[in-house]
């Protein structure tokens, strides 16, 4: 069985929603040895850009984000596992992801994959903790403020 159906097939596997198994898949790869994943980072007028470039055969879980996004393949192949189940992305697909989801991938040649977040922060140390999440009981807690926070119309 290729690393993709064995991926999927540990996920179908195991119980709990798909955000919290795609945590628990997480922890365990951590454990693994990592791949060098190169990125770079452009910003505009209240603009993030960061694309990275992940090699062939490559298991990706990307960090839950607190807003929603734009991702756009720039180059390659890669199946995402997406609200709707997964989905084959190559050269130039672009989709906009809502907030507090979590993505995981399997890329069948090397990818240059490109996310689009809207911020004024332009610190790179500071973009983790501005734009991500580390759980899924957080973003709701964060979710939950920024309803908070709307203002009231009558």
């Amino acid at each position: 069985m290729d690393e993709m159906a064995e991926f999927a097939s540990s996920l179908e596997a195991m119980n709990g929603d798909m955000i919290e198994k795609l945590f628990t898949i997480e922890a365990v790869l951590k454990q693994l040895p990592q791949v060098h994943i190169p990125v770079r980072h452009c910003f505009g007028n209240n603009v993030y850009v960061r694309e990275m470039t992940a090699p062939k055969d490559a298991i990706i879980i990307g960090k839950m984000h607190k807003y929603k996004q734009v991702n756009i393949v720039v180059r390659g192949d890669i199946s995402v596992l997406t609200e709707d189940g997964w989905k084959r992305l190559k050269t130039g697909d672009m989709f906009e992801s809502p907030a507090g989801i979590k993505r995981a991938g399997y890329t069948h040649e090397e990818t240059v994959w490109t996310t689009i977040c809207g911020t004024d922060e332009t610190d790179i140390t500071k973009l983790d903790d501005v734009l991500t999440i580390g759980s899924y009981q957080e973003y709701l807690q964060h979710k939950s403020e920024l309803i908070g926070e709307l203002p009231c119309h009558s």
